[in-house]
């Protein structure tokens, strides 16, 4: 069997020099020029890639993509993000993606780049986005005003081949790059074939690059690769340096795929059928989103701030009405031992989330720390192997390793247990969240309003919309339905398995005031909520396979509260003496517990493609199957809604808009909507019940 594991990531090993500058202990190398390490980086990477002439000429709401190798002290980020911020157009994107094996410590990362106190405000900016975990993989990091950091962790070549989807229409998307690291002579492995083959396959056409080195390797490499080369002044000592631009040949042979692409739409983002028009369709520019819970919330923001006009439709009175409107809702992912999508994006979706909602609803979210018990000698030997796999301890501010009585004196009250303490998990307000990440001037959302249906007719969706005669017709449609995907045709046969849960809310108590942290374990409860009247805490919640009604149960109450009494008995029996509220809503939860996000085929044409599957499921076809043109989805994430959320909606965006994905080719793959029916045809099953 193929091993799947990533070998642990290692921080950067510094040594600090006599005049402050961080230098690498493995390479013996430094991370910036001694005279002025800002002024090299707009010597050599700002000036000779002419990005202030080609930022000052962009239009309104134009996407500039920069990649780098190195990312290091980010010195040349934060010089790029700088100029961006002085000359960038109106409503531009600035997308920066950058390798790095060997990331350094948030501590030494902050050291470092106190040299720079111009650039304070953007360095703080930084630091506070700055991973608190580094595993191996693609990080997004988003700022204000449209720029994106995507910080890969990985040796160079690998890490950009991370972000290949196999389709030269979508891949081609740097529009200059910035070939830094340590000198060649001193990290010859960086400066491979593989990694100058990886620039070109994700260059677009007339690429630049600069770099400071003019060492043979390196000129070699560009030449074969693409790149035109020249030779200009270096800055301070270095007499030479390199630019160019690309040029793939002109007579380059037609794209073949190097796997079955079944997760590919046509890279024009309309149906394959529309291909051959004299004219290339227009990528979306209005867009329909059904559902205004968590999962339509998230993909709207970030799609308004892709510059694209979203209508958010929801049948309920307001945002998150549905499986997202509780009271308080529990920010935390379950951490897992094994390699594998799961547990990737578990990893990733919550330290995305951790800095998503500070940013952008700080009102409405309790970040104050969370703590996952474990109840069971079973679980206790899960988290011990978590512990081991990802290197936590007393230090690792991701989460940290306590004992029961270490976790009673974090919680306030007495706790059996041992666990994970997860200091910037916690507890937010599902409905501010929601109404919070509509508050955009690109977002119009309309409550009381359901669509009956959806058609797609001259080249647009018609929504037939139960209040009006007449269809709305948008360039896109996203269903963020839940369950209710099944009522659209389109999407009826995404395996989407509905699962009721009962939450109940009782008035804090003397004893359950002391609560101080949200706690997980088979059940959860929320530190006390203010809330407008009477102080109240949510504990629960029920899990109730394949029922689908929501009436309040007394008997779901009584369940809460004997899953409720194995973590805090007292506080249990102190709810059992008074009047419960309760609120039950509908899950929607995928086969294999992870969220879909990303456009859906047209599923007949999917089946006569790929048949062959059914025979041998590893064939390759080198051929796309058609998709429903403009038609995405983004559901089932089950019980960890606030957590999968805002990453799998950069991953729908980065769909819907193009442009660098937030995660892996394998995290896409695992997030496709279509995965289900791939899987189906190479077990020669149905594609849908």
């Amino acid at each position: 069997m193929p091993d799947n594991s990533k070998p642990p990531v290692h921080h950067a090993q510094l040594e600090w020099r006599e005049n402050g500058q961080p230098a690498s202990t493995a390479f013996d190398d430094i991370y910036f020029s001694t005279a002025s390490g800002l002024e090299e980086t707009r010597h050599v990477f700002l000036a000779q890639n002419q990005l202030a002439q080609r930022w000052s000429a962009l239009e309104s709401g134009a996407r500039f993509t920069i990649g780098e190798t190195g990312f290091g002290t980010g010195l040349n980020f934060l010089a790029a993000w700088q100029l961006w911020r002085q000359l960038a157009p109106t409503n531009g994107q600035l997308h920066f993606v950058s390798v790095e094996k060997f990331p350094l410590h948030p501590e030494d990362l902050a050291r470092a780049l106190a040299m720079w106190p111009e650039l304070a405000d953007l360095s703080d900016q930084l630091i506070a986005q700055y991973p608190d975990f580094l595993a191996a993989g693609v990080h997004r990091l988003r700022f204000p005003h449209g720029v994106y950091l995507t910080l890969i962790i990985d040796e160079a070549s690998q890490g950009f081949e991370q972000l290949r989807l196999d389709d030269p229409g979508r891949d081609r998307v740097v529009d200059a790059w910035f070939l830094d690291g340590f000198a060649p002579a001193k990290n010859p492995d960086m400066w491979s074939e593989a990694l100058f083959q990886a620039i070109a396959n994700l260059s677009a056409p007339h690429a630049t690059f600069a770099t400071f080195t003019c060492a043979g390797i390196v000129k070699r490499g560009l030449k074969s690769a693409g790149f035109s080369l020249h030779k200009v002044p270096g800055f301070g000592r270095k007499r030479e340096m390199l630019r160019g631009d690309f040029a793939p040949p002109a007579n380059e042979a037609p794209h073949s795929h190097a796997a079955t692409p079944w997760h590919l739409p046509p890279s024009n983002l309309l149906a394959d059928h529309l291909a051959d028009q004299a004219t290339e369709p227009a990528a979306p520019q209005s867009v329909a989103i059904i559902g205004a819970g968590i999962a339509g919330a998230a993909a709207a923001r970030a799609l308004a701030e892709r510059n694209l006009n979203v209508t958010v439709f929801e049948q309920g009175p307001a945002p998150g009405s549905g499986a997202s409107g509780n009271d308080q809702g529990i920010l935390y992912a379950k951490l897992s031992p094994k390699p594998g999508p799961n547990g990737d994006f578990n990893l990733l979706a919550l330290q995305f989330a951790q800095r998503f909602y500070p940013t952008l609803c700080p009102h409405a979210v309790h970040f104050d720390g969370l703590l996952q018990l474990a109840q069971t000698e079973k679980e206790q030997q899960l988290q011990q192997q978590v512990v081991a796999q990802l290197g936590l301890d007393r230090h690792t501010p991701l989460a940290q390793p306590v004992t029961a009585s270490e976790a009673s004196v974090l919680a306030g009250v007495p706790l059996t247990a041992p666990g994970l303490y997860f200091l910037r998990a916690g507890w937010l307000r599902p409905s501010r969240v929601c109404a919070a990440l509509l508050d955009h001037p690109n977002i119009e959302t309309r409550c009381n309003t359901r669509v009956t249906d959806a058609n797609h007719r001259d080249g647009q969706w018609q929504l037939g919309v139960q209040q009006d005669p007449e269809p709305h017709a948008f360039d896109a449609l996203v269903l963020c339905t839940a369950n209710s995907n099944r009522q659209f045709a389109q999407t009826a046969p995404l395996p989407l398995q509905p699962i009721r849960g009962q939450v109940s809310f009782a008035a804090a108590t003397d004893t359950s005031q002391k609560l101080k942290l949200a706690l997980c374990a088979e059940g959860y409860i929320a530190p006390e909520n203010p809330g407008q009247g009477q102080s109240s805490h949510s504990f629960g919640a029920t899990f109730k396979l394949k029922q689908t009604d929501t009436d309040i149960r007394a008997e779901e109450h009584e369940d809460n509260l004997r899953t409720l009494a194995t973590l805090l008995p007292d506080i249990a029996d102190e709810f059992r003496s008074q009047p419960l509220r309760g609120r039950a809503a509908l899950r929607a939860a995928t086969p294999d517990y992870l969220p879909m996000a990303g456009p859906v085929a047209e599923w007949e044409a999917l089946e006569a493609t790929y048949h062959p599957l059914r025979k041998n499921r590893k064939q390759r076809i080198d051929q796309r199957t058609p998709y429903q043109p403009n038609l995405y989805v983004m559901a089932g994430l089950g019980s960890r809604g606030f957590t999968y959320a805002p990453l799998a909606a950069e991953v729908l965006a980065g769909w819907i808009s193009g442009g660098v994905m937030p995660v892996s080719q394998e995290l896409v793959k695992a997030l496709h909507p279509m995965r289900f029916a791939i899987r189906a045809l190479g077990k020669n099953r149905p594609l849908h019940d």
